[in-house]
């Protein structure tokens, strides 16, 4: 039999409507799910029915008669249309429809066997009346070890351009007001909320179809679309309500969690579009404000330990050390300062990002090492603290604010500078518990989300904090003596580390012309360094030191310069730029790519990460990226992709402002039905294997 008459049974007519079984590949192959469609033809002004029918109707069913070994999934409904007859509204499709059903293969098949699949469809199909119509419709494919596409690929492509897309561009939540389900929905990154929005249920009895939506705007940004619940066939609230959104710009899908009471999008509100927290943190973010700000507190307290800012609490207590012998006064000074260091550059971060998003701007928290300046600058300054650390040379009023002179005076800036570094340097390492508080701070109110970010910088701040107002447990650290000085010398080893790590960062946004537009600048600001600390100095005649440090400062600001205008022209120049591993199971994300995988049947993960980001690279080591992990997914089919955030993207933006989150990392686990689980940001192997185990079994 040739294979063109394996790919398409003969179409059946009946009545009004003309329909086939088509298949997308030439071919079955053991092990690889496939799709296979309804597709109808109408004649002019008759409709068949959506899931839904709405106020009237039946939809479309398939019973299935398949050989051992394949499986049929749900029906991939396209988005409806509404349909006005004798008064009621109806939603359904006239013309013509494509109905996809994605079919799971077993991996056993006997090559060059032929399956018969078989199916028995029903519907209704109206128009100033209704006829039920029925049909046996079949199709041969043999079993192969590959297949192509067939020559009903377009009719498939067509069909997947009118599914729904997966989600919505705009921040929507829902909540139930007496007889009425109102949707808010609040406009993020300049998308513009079409204004003829209509909402599909997917199930009956849940709104009454017939009656008036109304779409009102709410506030600047913001539009209320209200939808008569239908109270002669709901028996009971549900708790989540799904469906359609609909404009003629577009179709999205939405599942959301309803709220009870007066409508407003608020912070209670934000982000219920996404699946919620479990687990500790979703305890304490369910407690509304007073939960939030624990949750800002501890997550960072805990950004403490991260590698990022590890090195600069490390100098500071340090720097406590070797002031032992200070008085309370002057602990409480430096503590204060340096906390006043940090919360106020928080808030100062925090007070930009609110502002570039209050004008469209859609970025996240950790925005700062998405731009060549910040990273240049920042390896720039932790480059000549390592130098100083390890005696290359020495200014009398450092940041580590580590000399006695400065003690007695009772000078505060050394640790207000270290605690400005500190918050650059901690802000947009993500830690535990951060992502979730801090993408709630970034969607509400400015005056919240300045609060929340500020008592995460407190957070942050608290250790060194604790140690100055109760400095009698510096006793119990190390005293200090010679051994201090190899301490301060390894704690410039660390810190060139981090030069390395941000070296790293430019390379995977610029590639190897940003890593050696660093590398230059670096040496020159060493020589500056040098000069500084081998000729100002005491000893040296006053104008030997003018000069020295003239020389310096010209050097260092031609190293700054140079390395942010040639690793700006690096990062424009450079078109890879991406994490994306090159091990071949991993490949890169895009809205359309999981709306393709899902239709197809498959289950998908979603890393999103950035280079820059060190957990999400302890992540990858330890949990997502490894043997078992990727065995894992073979087993289940699972499709794994990464979305990039090393550099600014909108679409992830959006997509991380859709799950709560301002920031990665964030790990997503769909189910072929569209069913969703969110991972914790600690991951091991056994917790990737029972999310997948869960969800798919």
């Amino acid at each position: 039999m040739a294979a063109s008459s394996l790919l398409r049974a003969a179409p059946k007519v009946v009545g009004a409507v003309a329909v086939e079984l088509i298949a997308e590949t030439t071919a079955v192959v053991p092990g690889e799910r496939f799709n296979l469609a309804l597709d109808f033809k109408l004649e002019p002004h008759w409709h068949l029915y959506w899931k839904n029918p709405g106020a009237s109707g039946l939809p479309v069913e398939i019973e299935w008669q398949l050989p051992a070994g394949l499986s049929a999934g749900e029906i991939q409904w396209p988005a409806p249309e509404r349909i006005e007859l004798g008064g009621l509204m109806n939603y359904g499709y006239e013309d013509a429809v494509t109905l996809m059903v994605p079919i799971e293969v077993a991996e056993d098949l006997t090559l060059g066997a032929v399956m018969l699949i078989q199916a028995e469809v029903s519907w209704l199909v109206c128009e100033q009346f209704c006829m039920p119509g029925d049909a046996t419709l079949s199709l041969e494919l043999p079993v192969r070890s590959e297949a192509g596409s067939s020559t009903e690929a377009p009719t498939f492509g067509a069909a997947r351009a009118r599914l729904p897309e997966l989600t919505a561009p705009w921040r929507v939540s829902a909540v139930l007001e007496g007889q009425e389900l109102l949707l808010n929905i609040e406009q993020s990154s300049g998308a513009t909320i079409p204004s003829d929005l209509y909402f599909y249920a997917n199930q009956e009895g849940v709104i009454e179809p017939s009656a008036v939506q109304t779409l009102s705007s709410v506030g600047e940004g913001q539009v209320q679309l209200r939808a008569e619940l239908d109270s002669a066939q709901l028996q009971e609230p549900s708790a989540t309500v799904a469906g359609v959104l609909q404009s003629q710009s577009g179709n999205w899908t939405i599942n959301l969690s309803i709220g009870a009471g007066a409508a407003g999008v608020g912070p209670e509100s934000l982000a219920s579009s996404a699946p919620a927290a479990t687990g500790f943190e979703g305890v304490l973010l369910n407690f509304g404000l007073p939960g939030w700000l624990l949750l800002a507190f501890l997550g960072g307290l805990i950004l403490n330990v991260m590698p990022c800012v590890l090195p600069v609490l490390s100098l500071k207590v340090f720097s406590l050390l070797k002031h032992s012998g200070q008085s309370k006064a002057q602990a409480l000074l430096h503590g204060g300062a340096y906390t006043a260091g940090v919360v106020v550059s928080f808030l100062l971060l925090a007070g930009v990002l609110l502002a570039l998003r209050a004008v469209g701007e859609r970025i996240g928290w950790g925005f700062q090492l998405q731009s060549p300046n910040f990273v240049v600058l920042l390896t720039l300054v932790f480059f000549l603290f390592a130098l100083n650390l390890m005696g290359v040379f020495e200014v009398g009023t450092s940041l580590v604010g580590a000399d006695t002179k400065v003690s007695k005076r009772n000078d505060a800036l050394g640790s207000f500078g270290m605690g400005v570094l500190a918050a650059v340097v901690g802000a947009p390492c993500m830690g535990p518990l951060v992502a979730s508080v801090s993408g709630i701070a970034v969607q509400t109110n400015a005056a919240t989300g300045l609060l929340i970010f500020g008592v995460m910088g407190l957070g942050l701040a608290s250790p060194f904090l604790f140690l100055s107002v109760f400095p009698k447990l510096v006793a119990y650290l190390p005293k200090p003596g010679v051994w201090m000085e190899s301490v301060k010398q390894f704690m410039g080893f660390l810190l060139m580390a981090a030069v390395v790590f941000l070296a790293l960062v430019a390379g995977r946004l610029g590639g190897v012309d940003a890593v050696i537009a660093l590398l230059i600048a670096l040496l020159v600001a060493g020589l500056a360094a040098w000069i500084y600390g081998r000729w100002s100095v005491p000893v040296k005649p006053l104008r030997t030191q003018r000069i020295a440090q003239v020389i310096s400062l010209v050097l260092l600001v031609f190293a700054g310069y140079y390395a942010i205008s040639a690793t700006k022209a690096a990062y424009e120049n450079f078109d890879a730029g991406s994490s994306v591993s090159k091990d071949g199971q991993w490949e890169p994300w895009s809205r359309e790519r999981v709306e393709i995988e899902l239709a197809a049947g498959k289950p998908v993960f979603i890393d999103f990460t950035a280079s820059w980001c060190l957990i999400c690279q302890v992540n990858k080591k330890v949990a997502t990226h490894t043997d078992a992990t990727e065995a894992l997914f073979r087993e289940y089919g699972v499709v794994a992709l990464e979305a990039d955030w090393t550099r600014y993207d909108p679409a992830i933006t959006a997509e991380l402002e859709r799950f709560g989150r301002s920031g990665v990392p964030l790990y997503v686990l769909y189910a072929p039905d569209g069913e969703v689980t969110v991972l914790p940001q600690s991951l091991t192997n056994g917790i990737v294997r029972e999310a997948v185990e869960k969800m798919l079994k």
